[in-house]
């Protein structure tokens, strides 16, 4: 299962309208069709790899963040992303070339790009 190395917490003290309202705003993505790039870096800074994947976005909660349910060469697997809409922009038609797995997307709905640092070892 592919996920990201971050923590993700709901935000503290909300009143029960502003989260039946956040809810609302998350749930206007179930469905839509997201194309991701996730960037790892090292403790320096530099990358170490880059993945790309896409898939429908099946759940959406505040506090866990988005489900996509992934398509193609990862189809079957759940990958699950923070809960931040300003992670998501709308993609422009037409047809995407993955450099990870060689597929070709055609006219997703949205892009998502993320930007993971590997945190520095113990010692």
């Amino acid at each position: 299962m592919l996920s990201a190395c971050a923590s993700v917490t709901a935000p503290a003290g909300r009143d029960g309208a502003a989260s039946a309202l956040a809810e609302i705003h998350l749930a206007h993505y179930l469905g839509k069709y997201v194309l991701v790039t996730m960037t790892f870096y090292d403790e320096d800074g530099d990358v170490v790899t880059q993945q790309q994947v896409h898939g429908f976005i099946v759940k959406a909660d505040r506090a866990r963040g988005f489900g996509v349910a992934l398509q193609g060469v990862w189809e079957g697997e759940m990958l699950w992303l923070p809960p931040d809409v300003h992670g998501f922009s709308p993609a422009r038609r037409g047809e995407y070339r993955l450099h990870s797995t060689s597929e070709t997307v055609y006219d997703p709905d949205l892009i998502s790009s993320w930007e993971i640092t590997r945190p520095v070892p113990w010692l």
